[in-house]
């Protein structure tokens, strides 16, 4: 490598990471969650309610879709991990996944004319497509922070701004679906036609086929906007991003270690298994925070028609409170900012408990302080997770990026997929009914216990877990400092090699001139002075 291009390899990694480059970046974690919010939020009431699926059936299809999740993410890290292409490692499987994943999503909304095992069948085959495409598209867009910059704080920056664009993505994806569907939902079409007027004779009514037809078409174009709307992000982040090659080679020493030994030296990292388990209360609070609460604001608090006006004062308070979180972090540190967020969850996590029946204001307060509290999730645990890897690069001298994401990706799916196995197990001890109009109350007063207890369990979990965290502010101030020397060390070796091979270039060139002048001067070398003697 010549001095010049030292000096402008130099340059390029001195130099921040733009803000062009981080909104870029931000759009993958839209692309993601923009749709993956609408499937928490109405998975169960779709497969329920539109799709007709008993709730036992409704079980069968999320596990079986996220237990394949769940091995996606440990098989599709370490392919990524393993890619070498001329675009990089990361950018063609964001392009892959987001080509794949329209179809596929649409398809999920569509509601095919055949029996119920049909039905199960058609589920369960498309969720495990949607959650392979949804896992390569997740991992890829997230791990590509570590491509983007070697600065952590730049990295920081970056997650931040993903923050921001998730809620972002949260909002757009449940004022989109939610309008929409509502608007299908208040069409002229009563849902339950009383056909047996007021006799006292009469059962519980079930939904009107004509008023199903209705609300099947409302998910359907609900889907399709959403769809592109992921695509146009896909897009964003491919043109926007800039992945860094000499990064890309870094993580790409490390093709020819076994998989089993991967996963084991990610595991078994210190740092990162409390991270996992920070991410395991994290996630199973979320997931029931905003899945199970649109059953619990229908059938506990009868107010079906203000879910989507609930969940809107959730995100919106936590996209404010994500504008306020940088700072926060960066005055108290990472743990200690992190500890106080879950802390503050518990009050108005419990005080769902005892929202009285029809009130949207006391619901709108609750919601916009579970969002100020429980948007921590969405930043403060994702960027720990770069110190560990960054802790991990310093102590084993390698880098496995993609694996680690990989791995909280697969907590996370796990996560979610055990909260809507709980919402489910908690519509079948209330006794939920199948198609019927009005469901029993003891269905509200499961949902309530679920929605207001467990996540303010596992938000107690958490804290005891961040404080047992070993990665402290300092620690990772030494861990940076430590990989800056070996970084500098590292260039002046490469100098070195990169001198030696020129010096070894010159000595061979001189060589082959020295010998290409001997041949050519050697016959003059003795001249011939016999005439001049005999003379």
């Amino acid at each position: 490598m010549s001095e010049k291009e030292q000096q402008q390899k130099e340059v390029e990694e001195r130099k921040p990471l733009s803000v062009v480059s981080k909104l870029c970046y931000g759009l993958g974690g839209m692309a993601v969650d923009i749709f993956w919010t609408v499937l928490g939020a109405y998975t169960n009431i779709f497969l329920v309610e539109v799709a007709q699926l008993p709730p036992l059936f409704g079980t069968s299809v999320v596990f079986g879709g996220r237990a394949i999740d769940a091995v996606c993410n440990f098989i599709i890290g370490p392919l990524i991990d393993r890619t070498d292409t001329r675009w990089g490692k990361i950018k063609p499987w964001i392009l892959g996944s987001g080509l794949l994943l329209i179809p596929i999503y649409i398809l999920v909304w569509y509601v095919p004319e055949v029996g119920l095992e049909g039905k199960l069948a058609w589920y369960i085959l498309l969720y495990i497509c949607l959650m392979f495409v949804k896992t390569a598209l997740s991992i890829s867009s997230r791990a590509l922070v570590v491509f983007l910059s070697h600065d952590s704080q730049d990295r920081d920056s970056a997650t931040v701004y993903r923050g921001l664009f998730v809620l972002m993505g949260i909002v757009a994806g449940m004022a989109i679906h939610g309008q929409i569907v509502a608007s299908y939902e208040q069409a002229k079409f009563d849902p339950c036609t009383n056909k047996f007027d007021n006799s006292t004779n009469s059962t519980n009514i079930t939904v009107d086929n004509t008023y199903l037809k209705e609300v099947k078409t409302g998910y359907l174009i609900s889907a399709g906007i959403i769809a592109g709307l992921t695509f146009l992000c896909v897009l964003g982040v491919l043109i926007g991003t800039t992945e860094r090659k000499d990064i890309s080679k870094t993580s790409q020493r490390q093709h020819y270690q076994s998989f089993i030994k991967t996963i084991k030296a990610v595991l078994t990292f210190r740092p990162n298994v409390y991270i996992l388990l920070i991410f395991f209360n994290i996630a199973l609070t979320l997931s029931i925070l905003l899945g199970t609460s649109v059953l619990f604001i229908q059938y506990s608090l009868d107010l079906a028609e203000q879910v989507q006006n609930a969940m809107l004062a959730f995100v919106l308070s936590a996209a404010v409170s994500m504008i306020l979180m940088g700072k926060v972090v960066a005055k108290l540190g990472k743990r200690t900012s992190f500890m106080c967020y879950q802390l503050a969850i518990i009050p108005p996590a419990l005080g769902l408990q005892f929202i009285p029946e029809r009130n949207l204001a006391v619901l709108i307060v609750v919601c916009i302080f579970l969002g100020f509290s429980g948007s921590a999730g969405f930043f403060i645990p994702w960027a720990m997770l770069n110190d560990i890897v960054d802790a991990y690069s310093l102590q084993a001298d390698r880098r496995l990026d993609t694996v680690f994401f990989s791995m909280a990706l697969s907590m996370n799916s796990f996560t979610t997929t055990l909260g809507l196995g709980l919402t489910t197990i908690a519509l079948e001890i209330g006794g939920y009914k199948t198609g019927d109009c009005v469901q029993p109350a003891s269905v509200g007063t499961s949902l309530g216990i679920l929605v207001s207890v467990f996540p303010a369990v596992c938000s107690l979990c958490a804290v005891v877990l961040i404080w047992r965290y070993p990665i402290t502010e300092q620690r990772r101030e030494e861990i940076q400092k430590q990989l800056e020397i070996r970084k500098k060390l590292d260039k002046d070796n490469q100098a070195q090699d990169s001198e030696l091979k020129d010096v070894g270039k010159d000595s061979k060139r001189w060589s082959g001139t020295t010998k290409s002048f001997e041949e050519e001067t050697s016959p003059l070398s003795v001249p011939d002075l016999s005439v001049s003697v005999d003379q």
